[in-house]
């Protein structure tokens, strides 16, 4: 046989096994962008344009002529997981030169993330067709961007540019909120709990706190500027007080208070599930008017225990409805996620669309393993909770974790600030969950209960009361505290203690 024919058998043979390999070995069939071969040994772009028919002769020649690391089948090799991490970061390195998509950019030079629409802390001059890309910041980002973990789709470029233009009419808004803070007492008129009564709608804003004169210059314009672009429909002309109701509609708004109770009685659950070695207990309190305070307690698949208080904006059959809602969101998302924070994401998702700009939800969702003591929460800007321990030092102390109210952005912030918290529940703890009503009802001088009191009334129990007492005590020093004075929030309250050491599986 002659050296050529020698030759051609041997590459018959190399290519033969390479047939075998690729039939058999993922890590041989990885492709960037479906369009190039990954090759094992070196980590480059060995064959492209990857065609299937003549692949194995293709990688035969790659090898032969272009790999340093191949030395007949003999070097060292990329894994499979590795060399699609590989392939992914070629692919995304080609998105940020090629997509417009990934080359968005705003005013401020911060690059936006095609996934949670946020503008991130890389800089990268996107109009600049020289510039490398920044990889590795992408990459970072994105193993913290919740979209992206959760496999949506990235936003195109049409939409990425309306969130950079509505970030410039924010901007554009605040600056002239700001001349008008500086030029108009009346924009600067704040109800007796601090909060910003804005001068169109003649309202008190919930989310504008100006308590301080630190709030009123910093955080206090940009949510001023939100509330006029998004939340306020009422125009300067509108009656600087609410004017009463004309007597044709008194009968009409008795129904639909009638129905709202109606409601709310129904979403409460008629009963709560049992955890051995644990005590849970709620009550619930409505005001005249019907707010939007809720809670629910149910049992997982698991043998765990779930709970959740919450509290919409408003009041009447509106809140009412909204408060249905969210708790058939919540226990839907429940059994099929287990982390809290997984379970509020889905359900601000599921909620959004249907809500108008100026109604949202707070709520804390709970999952208690009577097994181990674990205790998970997450908390979408409702009230911290309080765990208590006489034996403990100190005894009353706030558990604080991030998290905004559901409804007001459909994913991006809402995703990125949600964050759960683990506590161990030992003997003598005991959890306590609350409304705003109860921390904001007011005596006849108007002086709110406020959080200090709160804790006093848990401390002075010397956690000697059960869940059941210690849950009706409370409620039962409020009701003192404001005598006959009229309120206007429902006050709800949920206490879970653990009565003996918790049992390990």
């Amino acid at each position: 046989m002659g050296k050529s024919d020698r030759r051609a058998a041997k590459e018959w043979a190399f290519e033969q096994a390479i047939k075998r390999r690729m039939s058999r070995d993922p890590g041989w069939r990885v492709l960037v962008g479906g369009t190039r071969w990954l090759c094992p040994y070196c980590g480059e772009v060995g064959v492209e344009p990857y065609r299937e028919r003549e692949a194995p002769r293709d990688i035969l020649r790659h090898f032969v002529d272009r790999c340093p690391e191949w030395a007949e089948g003999k070097g060292t090799r990329f894994n499979h997981v590795d060399l699609q991490a590989r392939a992914r970061r070629l692919e995304r390195e080609e998105a940020l030169r090629a997509d417009p998509a990934w080359r968005v950019a705003d005013a401020l030079g911060r690059w936006l993330c095609p996934y949670c629409a946020e503008p991130t802390a890389i800089r990268w001059p996107t109009g600049d067709r020289d510039a490398p890309p920044p990889c590795a910041e992408v990459e970072q980002h994105l193993k913290g961007c919740q979209p992206h973990q959760d496999k949506h789709r990235p936003h195109s470029v049409e939409a990425l540019c309306l969130v950079v233009d509505d970030a410039r009419r924010h901007r554009e808004l605040t600056a002239e909120v700001r001349r008008h803070i500086e030029q108009d007492p009346a924009w600067r008129q704040a109800s007796p709990d601090g909060r910003w009564i804005c001068p169109q709608c003649r309202q008190a804003v919930p989310e504008v706190d100006i308590s301080t004169d630190l709030l009123l210059a910093s955080i206090a314009p940009g949510r001023m500027a939100r509330h006029l672009a998004e939340r306020c429909g009422t125009r300067a002309e509108a009656p600087a007080t609410p004017t009463r109701p004309k007597a044709r509609d008194e009968p009409t708004t008795q129904r639909n208070l009638q129905r709202a109770r109606e409601i709310v009685q129904k979403m409460l659950p008629a009963e709560i599930p049992h955890a051995e070695g644990y005590d849970l207990h709620c009550v619930y309190r409505p005001t005249e008017s019907v707010g939007g305070d809720f809670y629910d307690a149910f049992a997982l698949a698991g043998g765990e225990l779930a709970f959740v208080i919450g509290d919409v904006s408003g009041h009447g059959l509106e809140a009412a409805l909204i408060m249905t809602m969210v708790k058939k969101s919540l226990n839907l998302h429940a059994q099929h996620h287990r982390s809290p924070a997984q379970v509020l994401r889905r359900t601000n998702l599921d909620i959004n669309a249907d809500l108008d700009a100026r109604t949202f939800v707070t709520a804390t969702y709970a999952v208690l393993d009577p097994r181990s003591g674990s205790l998970v929460f997450a908390r979408a800007g409702h009230n911290k909770p309080i765990l208590y321990n006489p034996r403990r030092n100190p005894p009353v102390r706030h558990i604080d974790s991030k998290g905004m109210a559901l409804g007001m952005y459909q994913g991006g912030l809402f995703d990125k600030l949600i964050q759960e918290t683990e506590l161990r529940l030992g003997p003598g703890d005991v959890f306590v969950l609350y409304t705003d009503g109860l921390t904001e009802a007011r005596n006849p001088a108007g002086e709110p209960y406020g959080l200090e009191r709160l804790e006093a009334a848990i401390a002075r129990t010397h956690g000697d009361l059960g869940s059941h007492a210690l849950a009706d005590r409370l409620l039962e020093d409020a009701r003192r505290f404001t005598a006959a004075a009229a309120q206007d929030d429902d006050i709800a309250i949920l206490c879970l203690g653990a009565l003996a050491p918790p049992r390990h599986a």
